[in-house]
C-alpha cells in the first residue's frame, strides 16, 4: 500500500465529503512527486468536518496543535486561527508514525464547492477518490506563494498549456 492509501480510502468509505490537493493530488493526476503529507480540501460543514475527525481520530491521528480537535467544526474559532495567527490548514499528525501528517484546508483560495464540481477521480485500489482540478490545483499552489511550490506551478502551467 503506497502514501496515504488508508486514509483516503477511510475518508472515501465513510463518505466525508472533500477532495485531494497538493502533491498527492499531483501524483493522481499521473505526476508524482515526493511529499511528506497528504493535503485535503473539504466540505467545512460542520457534519462534514465531524466525520473527518472521527476518521482521523480512528485511524490514530491527533491535532498538531494543543487544541480540541472538535474546535475545527467550530466556523468562528476557524476565523480567530485564521486572522490571529495566519492558520489557514489545521494538521493531524500520527503520534507513532512522525513522518504522516495530514493538512486539512481551512482557508483555502479555491472553495470546496467550485473543486468539488471540477473534480476528478484518481483510482487507489478500487476506490474512486476526489481529486482537485489541474486548474484548481494551479490556483491553490499560486495562492499560497511558497517557494517550495514554484516546481509544481511549473509543472501545472506546462500540463495546461493555455487552458487558463
Amino acid at each position: 500500500m503506497g502514501l496515504y492509501e488508508r486514509e483516503l480510502k477511510e475518508l472515501t468509505n465513510t463518505g466525508v465529503k472533500y477532495v485531494v490537493v497538493g502533491a498527492v493530488a499531483l501524483a493522481l493526476h499521473n505526476h508524482p512527486r515526493f511529499t511528506i503529507d497528504l493535503d485535503i480540501l473539504p466540505d467545512l460543514s460542520e457534519s462534514n468536518l465531524g466525520q473527518l475527525i472521527k476518521v482521523m481520530t480512528k485511524l490514530g491521528y491527533i491535532s498538531r496543535i494543543p487544541v480540541d480537535v472538535n474546535e475545527l467544526k467550530d466556523p468562528k474559532k476557524r476565523e480567530v486561527w485564521y486572522t490571529e495567527k495566519n492558520m489557514k490548514v489545521f494538521t493531524f499528525i500520527h503520534p507513532k508514525q512522525h513522518k504522516d501528517s495530514v493538512d486539512v484546508m481551512i482557508y483555502p483560495a479555491v472553495s470546496f464547492e467550485e473543486a468539488d464540481s471540477k473534480k476528478i477521480y484518481g483510482d487507489i485500489e478500487g476506490i474512486k477518490v476526489p481529486v482537485a482540478s489541474l486548474v484548481d490545483l494551479l490556483t491553490l499552489k499560486n495562492s499560497a506563494k511558497r517557494a517550495k511550490d514554484l516546481p509544481d506551478i511549473l509543472t501545472l502551467e506546462r500540463l495546461l498549456g493555455g487552458q487558463i
